[in-house]
């Protein structure tokens, strides 16, 4: 691929079309915009990119992030992506597009604004736009109507941007046979693997190069830090006798009714026409076509249940007359959940989700509730009762804290009648007692230092003092005491030097006309054949992909790869065999998909070219405590 991307960007069409649209920018011009940046994270020409509007911006970004990664984002993960510059980068990218659009006199109308929001499925109800329904998803997503008509706006203003820039792509038949070549021509290899696992029972040991090995490996062999501790610990304790007062069960209903409200529920059928982005626009239209017909169907009094039989693409809930149960928000795609909860019991609608067209009706709605103080009144027992046991043991473990505070250390704590606990050596891979079902309780110990007393400390069952008596440091142990680990270990090192330095001889002597089943065969391996394969049939040749990029990049002229080939641990070397050139038939069923496949990747080149040079040519001043 990499050699194809290198070609594509020597493109002759490519930069004959980059530079009409440098000419065609220059005259018109690279005018600023006059204007000041109150609370703006950036001017863009001296226009500014208020704060709020970078806020919500990244905020809706953080959401679909967390959403695809089901709900919580890993540490670091934001900072490795560079989210907050991704997200300051595109509003600069949609101001100067929008300054741009204006100097060449493209613009968007209230009206054009008012249609695409009006063809918005989301905002309807029953097929048609609902003005009250549109407010309230607005309000939800904490945007007035003035932000996102204006969001709205600037999107259309960039669609339109691109169109224009559309206009000068297109897809040379030299280059559209050339892309159908590189995925489509078949390449057949043979190859040998050097797996180091069959290199081991050739590995010499002798004392002297194990001794040597593990001099310059032994900081992998240095153990864990040891401690030694005391400590008090008060347990919370489940047995304990705690009465809970009528009073206070009633007044904690009260504080946390919130807790204890069912959210409304609803029962709906629906009617699957699957459908995705990659169809054509006229395999959409006539799957949307067929789902509004079954809507008029369904509204004109068919039996829902039996067309949801005949013509769901769920199969799942299809033989259930389309029956998806009983579910409240949050479950269910969004499209589809907001179509379902804007409608009236035994209501009808269609929506479009990421599965396709849906045909919606409500059976049965259950509104939300609050369940009764009798319905909950062990719950709110057993959480009371868990709070009064856990301040009994805080109020236990705090006067402790005091009275070894104040009589200055734990020994004079425990001559006067304290109850201490002590532990042998333990790691923290080999925690011992609380310290091994509490990670507050270890990560605090193993953060102390010798002879320093802990704060209270509050684990999963109880509250906790701890005392580092001794740290005992980590070490190298002696290379008797761990022998047969360091044995392990130089074998399997061995064995991948061995299994690379064969691997590369035999590329060696193969380059210079030996046969590669010859030297496969003196190493006791074997050489095997690929099946005839192209860049578009990869995935079906079930062989490790960087022996199939490196064996596709294979010719007739250069029939070996420059280096050995590395897929994990195992190591190839390749030979070209034979190659197959695609059938114009093959070209003739695959050129439209191809064109369309290049045409969008020009497209894309072109607005890239494009912005760069605005960014190039912009005053951009980003503010320097963002």
């Amino acid at each position: 691929m990499l050699e194809f991307l290198r070609q594509k960007a020597q493109s002759t069409v490519i930069q004959v079309i980059i530079v009409a649209i440098i000419l065609v920018f220059v005259f018109w011009g690279v005018g600023g915009q006059q204007g000041s940046g109150v609370n703006a994270v950036a001017t863009v020409n001296d226009e500014p990119i208020p704060y709020s509007e970078y806020q919500r911006t990244y905020d809706e970004r953080f959401s679909q992030l967390r959403d695809q990664l089901g709900g919580s984002i890993p540490d670091g993960l934001l900072q490795s992506l560079g989210l907050k510059e991704q997200v300051l980068e595109g509003l600069i990218q949609r101001s100067l597009i929008r300054q741009a659009a204006q100097r060449i006199g493209l613009t968007v109308s209230d009206s054009e604004v008012r249609d695409a929001i009006r063809d918005m499925e989301a905002f309807r109800n029953e097929g048609r736009f609902d003005a009250e329904w549109y407010r309230q998803i607005l309000a939800g997503s904490r945007m007035s109507v003035a932000e996102f008509e204006k969001s709205m706006k600037d999107d259309l203003l960039v669609t339109k941007v691109t169109d224009h820039l559309a206009r000068f792509g297109g897809v040379p038949d030299s280059e559209l046979r050339d892309r159908f070549e590189y995925n489509y021509k078949r390449r057949q290899f043979s190859y040998v693997a050097f797996n180091p696992a069959d290199f081991a029972d050739k590995v010499e040991i002798d004392a002297g190069a194990l001794a040597e090995f593990f001099e310059e490996h032994k900081e992998q062999y240095r153990g864990e830090p040891q401690l030694k501790m005391k400590y008090v610990r008060f347990p919370f304790d489940e047995k304990s006798e705690v009465e809970i007062p009528e009073e206070s069960i009633a007044s904690y209903f009260q504080e946390n009714r919130d807790d204890y409200v069912v959210p409304e529920q609803r029962r709906a059928r629906h009617i699957l026409i699957m459908s995705d982005e990659s169809e054509s626009q006229e395999e959409i239209f006539v799957k949307r076509q067929k789902a509004e017909e079954l809507l008029e169907q369904a509204r004109e009094g068919a039996d829902f249940a039996e067309l949801a039989r005949e013509e769901s693409d769920d199969l799942g809930s299809a033989s259930r007359g389309g029956d998806l149960g009983f579910f409240e928000r949050g479950q269910m795609v969004k499209p589809f959940e907001d179509a379902v909860f804007r409608l009236e019991e035994g209501g009808l609608t269609m929506a479009r989700s990421d599965f396709g067209y849906h045909v919606i009706k409500v059976e049965e709605i259950k509104p939300a509730r609050l369940k009764s103080l009798d319905e909950v009144r062990d719950e709110i027992i057993a959480e009371i009762k868990d709070e009064e046991i856990k301040n009994l043991a805080f109020k236990q473990a705090n006067a402790a804290y005091e009275q070894i505070i104040l009589s200055g250390s734990l020994a004079n704590y425990a001559a006067s009648g304290g109850q201490i606990k002590e532990t042998e050596f333990f790691s923290r891979q080999k925690a011992v007692g609380p310290f091994k079902s509490n990670p507050v309780f270890l990560e605090a110990a193993f953060s102390l230092k010798e002879g320093e007393l802990s704060s209270l400390l509050e684990g999963s069952d109880s509250y906790a003092i701890l005392y580092v008596e001794e740290i005992r440091e980590p070490a190298v142990p002696a290379l008797n005491k761990i022998e047969e680990r360091v044995k392990k270990d130089f074998v399997e090192q061995r064995s991948r030097q061995l299994a690379r330095e064969a691997a590369e001889e035999v590329l060696t002597v193969v380059k210079e006309g030996a046969s590669l089943q010859d030297q496969a065969a003196r190493l006791g391996l074997k050489a095997e054949e690929s099946p005839l394969i192209s860049r578009a049939e990869r995935e079906d040749a079930d062989l490790p992909s960087p022996l199939v990029e490196a064996g596709l990049g294979l010719t007739a002229a250069a029939p070996y790869p420059e280096t050995v080939v590395a897929s994990g641990e195992t190591l190839c070397v390749a030979e070209f065999q034979a190659e197959e050139q695609a059938s114009e038939e093959e070209f003739a069923a695959k050129e439209e998909e191809i064109r369309r496949e290049l045409l969008s990747e020009n497209e894309d080149d072109i607005l890239s070219a494009w912005l760069n040079l605005l960014r190039e040519r912009a005053e951009v001043k980003i503010d320097k405590n963002f």
